[in-house]
Order: C-alpha cells, then sequence, then structure tokens
C-alpha cells in the first residue's frame, strides 16, 4: 500500500536557506540519544576487537594458524566498525551542539552509517556463500561416505 502524498515543502527564504537548516530542540534530543547509543556500540565493539587481537596472539603462539588469521580478520572488522559508529555518532552530537550546520553534520553521520552498513553487507553475503559451501561438503561427503567412499581432507 502507498503512502499517502505529501503536501510540497515550501521554498525557504534567502535569509533561511544562508543561516542552514535547523532541527528543533525535540529532534535534537532524539538525535543526542541516537549518538549515545551509536558511540557506546563503537566504544563495546573497539573492545571487542581487542578481545579479539588477544586472542589473536593466543592462537598464533600456540600453532593455530589458520584460527589466528581468522581472528585477526574478526579483529580488523570490528576496529572499521567500531570506527565508523564512533565517528558518526561524533557527527550527530556536533549536530546537537551547534547551530546553523544541522545538514552538514547529519550528512557526515549518514557517510559513516552508509560505509558501515555496505561493510555488513558484504559480510553477510560472504557468510552465506561460505554457510551454503559448507552445507555442500557436508552433504557431498555424506552421499560418498554412504556409498563406501572416503572423503577428502578432514571429512575421511
Amino acid at each position: 500500500m502507498s503512502a499517502p502524498p505529501r503536501p510540497p515543502l515550501p521554498d525557504p527564504s534567502p535569509a533561511a536557506r544562508d543561516a542552514g537548516y535547523e532541527f528543533v530542540d525535540a529532534h535534537k534530543e532524539s538525535f543526542r540519544e541516537l549518538a549515545a547509543s551509536m558511540s557506546f556500540v563503537g566504544v563495546c565493539t573497539m573492545l571487542f576487537a581487542a578481545l579479539s587481537s588477544v586472542f589473536f596472539a593466543g592462537e598464533l603462539y600456540a600453532g593455530f594458524v589458520w584460527a589466528a588469521a581468522g581472528m585477526a580478520t574478526l579483529a580488523a572488522l570490528c576496529v572499521l566498525t567500531a570506527w565508523w559508529m564512533m565517528s558518526a555518532g561524533r557527527a550527530l552530537s556536533a549536530l546537537v551542539g551547534t547551530r546553523g550546520r544541522d545538514v552538514e553534520h547529519l550528512m557526515a553521520a549518514v557517510a559513516h552509517l552508509r560505509r558501515f552498513f555496505g561493510l555488513a553487507r558484504v559480510v553477510i553475503v560472504l557468510l552465506a556463500v561460505v554457510v551454503v559451501a559448507a552445507a555442500g561438503v557436508v552433504v557431498w561427503c555424506t552421499l560418498v561416505v554412504d556409498r563406501g567412499g572416503r572423503c577428502f581432507g578432514w571429512f575421511g
């Protein structure tokens, strides 16, 4: 079902265009709460990246190279996403604390969020491909073993 048509927006006066759009205080309060949540998630993700780095070092020391490579990748992804979340939170905090530059700060936050969700999209697709490939290997090996054969690698 489509949304009802919106009334056209009034053309702002030249003075309003020069001053820039300014959100009302109720909207700024919502942005402030969102900025605090985004910063919190960013800090927690950064702490998770630090913990993943410790696990990376332990796995590398124990000789589990493939597990260490996975942990290093996880730590790098966590650092990226944490950085983008905290940057978006800072941009929204700046929106709340300044006058006359609301749209500029909002668009900076949107740019960081776009990067975050672009990376999330890629990770989800890659994980789906890995899960389908792993399921295919399990099914293939099950069929081969049922017919008296040996599967390859670890599955043999």
